[in-house]
């Protein structure tokens, strides 16, 4: 087997080990495998290095848009793909693709037995999907335009919008589903150029999970993607507004308004981000213990559908706290979500508040482990960073959060130059401006 590099991480969580293999294939793709001891299935995904913050105003919303392409079984340029799909799916194998912000996924999950047909797929979808046919280029078109349209109908897209304000329209700043136009008035060359500069050996991370063995499975790689030849990739250079804003689409019809305050956060990598993630929930989980909840739901029944969330990427990350109510609630909510941050800066947590929040995220953890496309899409995108992480050290990690270190992080977070608003109803926006004060 020809190899540039391999590296070995081991992780000890309690009695157990646990391995998370590395390898750099002479064309530059990078392998990943984690093998999980005593188990009978196995996911295994290529993870692409193109989403929509790769894309400018012309381009928005092709990434996604070549995913569903890329996926299609009906791509009779490529009847190897189709074949291979049969005989996957005829063994019980779910596959499934994803576009994000910054990548673009293709995974299957099924018993062991079947990893060598699942990656000989995956290399038939990155390497043979090429070309497309006109039929079915336009009618993949449709189908996805149909998608973007109900999600822009919808209040789904409050968190990409608090990305949007915090960020601006650019870099992660920019919709995935994209901008409807675009995909409608797409042509067959705009995709084929997203797959000659971006779907390369170089620009992609393989990796596998489950009941495997290593070398084993490092020969099928080898025989599945060796020939994928080896060739640079688009330069990219993400551009960032200097300073967070205010989406706001004023919505007439309708009995409910949407609303989320959010913050800049730093990136994935950052040793802030699981105190970040305690914050999170202590502050907007969405169960009746939470403080939002306790507020706005539980004291004043102001809104039923709320909560926060948090969203991190390669250089920098968002947090958000969304709510769905009323729309003469909209200023009240908004009163409430900044007094509590206010509040915090000023007197901090109690330690039940916080160890309640740390083991509310083991837990979540802990059934991700359990779910091996969780877990399969947890190291996807850790690999994706170059990083090589893995969940059963995520839970060691939340165990040694400080409550001391939550509120620092609460502090540097919750100030007016990293705040932004992102809100789509009937509302008058410009009375909400004056109440996102942080001091």
């Amino acid at each position: 087997m020809i190899l540039l590099h391999t590296s070995k991480t081991t992780k000890q969580v309690g009695e157990k080990v646990y391995d998370i293999l590395t390898v750099y294939l002479e064309n530059g793709l990078r392998v990943v495998m984690h093998k999980i001891p005593a188990v009978k299935t196995m996911a295994c995904g290529v993870w692409v290095k193109q989403g929509s913050k790769h894309e400018d105003d012309e381009t928005n919303g092709l990434s996604h848009l070549l995913e569903h392409l890329m996926i299609n079984i009906n791509n009779y340029d490529n009847k190897r793909f189709k074949n291979l799909i049969d005989e996957t799916s005829y063994e019980g194998v779910v596959y499934n693709a994803g576009t994000t912000k910054e990548t673009t996924s293709y995974y299957f999950t099924g018993l062991t037995r079947t990893l060598g047909k699942c990656i000989e797929t995956l290399s038939s979808i990155v390497m043979d999907n090429k070309t497309f046919s006109k039929e079915l280029f336009e009618n993949e078109k449709k189908v996805v335009t149909q998608e973007t349209v109900s999600f822009y109908s919808s209040f789904n897209q409050i968190k990409e919008r608090t990305s949007q304000a915090l960020w601006g329209n650019t870099g992660i700043g920019r919709i995935i589903v994209g901008n409807i136009e675009n995909i409608k008035k797409a042509k067959l060359e705009d995709i084929e150029k997203i797959i000659d500069e971006t779907y390369t050996p170089e620009n992609t991370t393989l990796v596998v999970i489950g009941g495997i063995d290593y070398e084993e499975t490092l020969e099928m790689i080898e025989e599945s993607f060796s020939p994928w030849s080896d060739k640079s990739t688009r330069k990219y250079k993400e551009i960032v507004d200097s300073d967070p804003g205010i989406y706001f689409n004023s919505v007439n019809n309708g009995k409910s308004s949407a609303l989320s305050i959010g913050f800049r956060l730093p990136s994935y990598n950052h040793e802030d981000r699981l105190s970040i993630e305690v914050l999170s929930t202590i502050l907007g989980n969405p169960t009746m213990e939470s403080r939002l909840c306790q507020e706005i739901r539980q004291k004043r029944g102001l809104a039923y559908n709320l909560g926060a969330f948090t969203n991190f990427y390669e250089d920098r990350g968002t947090l958000g706290f969304m709510a769905v109510c009323a729309h003469e609630s909209v200023e009240e909510i908004v009163k409430i979500m900044t007094n509590e941050f206010l509040r915090i800066k000023e007197k901090g947590f109690d330690d039940i508040e916080v160890d309640r929040a740390k083991r509310i995220l083991e837990t979540r953890t802990l059934l991700d482990i359990d779910n091996i496309v969780a877990h399969l899409k947890f190291l996807g995108k850790c690999s994706s960073y170059g990083k090589s992480f893995s969940l059963e050290q995520e839970v060691r990690n939340i165990k040694h959060v400080s409550k001391e270190n939550v509120y620092r992080v609460a502090t540097e977070i919750f100030n007016e130059n990293n705040i932004g608003l992102a809100a789509i109803g009937k509302f008058d926006i410009d009375a909400l401006v004056p109440l996102l004060k942080m001091n």
